[in-house]
């Protein structure tokens, strides 16, 4: 499944040749949310990918999130990459781009925003919530086999609203899924008499009334 929208050896490029012209750096984090779940054989494990610290505070300071571009690493014989739902944060964009590779444990995503500066700003000042983190987007993955997989964030760049490259702090996720549930033979006993005397009293029923 391939839907990227942007040339990724462009866009390394415009933001690499912008560390040249900026030495400032921000305190970006890129985090996963829930950074561990647990989820059953055969369902669904849904996390987002958040980013924190794109408003450093400081007084007259624009910075914001312009653009991003980099993988999330996975175990592939453990989960399998489903879709991915754009959390809008980069307003009017290029639009998310994915690219699964080919199923090969390596989902690469990006995006670049083509909003106004200002309007930007405001956008993201509204989604940033309480804990200081802004979604960026969610994944789904299909579950396969029982285990853990780690998730983790690689060949990273981004860049703030006016196109400065900003290093980021990375934290990794987890996902563990665990075997499907299978009753304990108390609870296959308690069910097997259920369906005894619930055939049972049918069956009075049937001689009483006959």
């Amino acid at each position: 499944m391939k839907t990227t929208h942007l040339s990724r050896a462009l866009f390394g490029a415009v933001l690499a040749g912008l560390v040249f012209l900026s030495g400032a750096a921000s305190a970006y984090t890129l985090s996963f949310s829930p950074s561990t779940q647990d989820v059953g054989l055969g369902r669904v494990a849904t996390v987002d990918v958040r980013i924190a610290g794109i408003f450093p505070g400081t007084p007259n300071q624009d910075d914001g999130l312009g653009a991003y571009d980099f993988d999330v690493v996975y175990d592939p014989a453990i989960i399998r990459f489903k879709k991915a739902t754009d959390g809008f944060s980069l307003g009017t964009s290029i639009g998310l781009g994915v690219d699964d590779n080919g199923q090969s444990g390596r989902l690469t995503v990006s995006d670049f925003s083509l909003e106004p500066v200002p309007d930007l700003l405001v956008w993201q000042t509204l989604l940033v919530r309480q804990d200081g983190t802004m979604r960026l987007f969610s994944i789904e993955f299909d579950t396969l086999l029982p285990g853990t997989t780690l998730l983790e964030f690689k060949t990273v760049t981004l860049g703030n609203v006016w196109g400065d490259p900003r290093t980021p702090t990375l934290s990794t996720g987890s996902i563990t899924v665990l075997p499907a549930a299978v009753p304990e033979p108390g609870t296959l006993a308690l069910l097997a008499g259920a369906g005894l005397i619930t055939l049972g009293g049918r069956r009075f029923r049937r001689v009483r009334t006959g």
